[in-house]
């Protein structure tokens, strides 16, 4: 106790400087004792479990001991992934997450795939995504529709469309729509699709599919399937055919 008050002590008499590097070289020294009195202690990672630690890593069992047939050579084990002799070579390499804070090194080889897959993807990725997205939705719209192949609904026919038509003047239907797609059409020219593109699935096989039970609304051809936008200039005069 004497030393240490001697020393704290002797260090007050000495100037600023001087008193923080004698400061610095006794904790040093504190320090280099402290470490040489804890030889045989361990860290909280590379202590055991029971003791409340486990270093951040699995180790593993060793493999199996080999395995030998009856005469002696080493046994060998069937490979159930079939390895692909077509002609391509492509390898796809990519990192992947491993956890948080570790990645893979992850490769794809075309010999682990059949001739049509590995052919596929000999292409980039952005050659190929757009074709499929449309293979795909055609597939989807033909099985979907494939069904009602060659059926002809009545109300479908072009007389039927033309009647609805004439229903559609008499009540006035829709008019605000045809007056702003008349403006659209009047600032240039504008493709407006509702006018053009057919709006049921039969339309493939009902192009010349007449009703003979309404003659009265006869057309050579089917033409837009609701009022036109230019129908305003004969909303006085009905779709209806003159009677003989």
């Amino acid at each position: 106790l004497a030393k240490a008050q001697l020393e704290r002590l002797a260090a007050s008499l000495l100037p600023a400087p001087a008193r923080a590097m004698a400061l610095l070289l006794r904790a040093a020294a504190r320090a280099r004792q402290a470490r040489c009195t804890h030889v045989g202690a361990r860290g909280v990672a590379t202590s055991v479990v029971r003791l409340g630690g486990s270093p951040p890593a699995l180790h593993m069992p060793p493999p199996p001991p080999p395995e030998f047939e009856p005469d002696g050579t080493p046994k060998k084990y069937p490979l159930h992934q079939p390895v692909w002799d077509h002609g391509y070579e492509w390898e796809h390499w990519t990192l992947l997450p491993a956890g948080i804070f570790h990645t893979v090194y992850y490769g794809d080889f075309a010999q682990d795939y059949p001739p049509y897959w590995a052919w596929l993807q000999s292409y980039p990725v952005w050659v190929v995504s757009p074709i499929m997205i449309m293979l795909a939705l055609i597939g989807m719209v033909i099985f979907q529709n494939a069904g009602s192949i060659g059926i002809r609904p009545k109300r479908y026919t072009i007389e039927w469309m033309q009647a609805n038509r004439e229903r559609e003047r008499q009540e006035n239907t829709n008019p605000v729509t045809r007056y702003l797609d008349r403006r659209r059409t009047e600032r240039g020219g504008t493709w407006i699709a509702q006018y053009s593109l057919p709006w049921h699935p039969y339309w493939v096989w009902m192009h010349d599919t007449h009703d003979p039970d309404y003659p009265e609304f006869y057309l050579p051809k089917p033409e837009s399937a609701h009022l036109h936008y230019e129908d305003y200039k004969r909303m006085d005069k009905p779709f209806k055919l003159e009677e003989e």
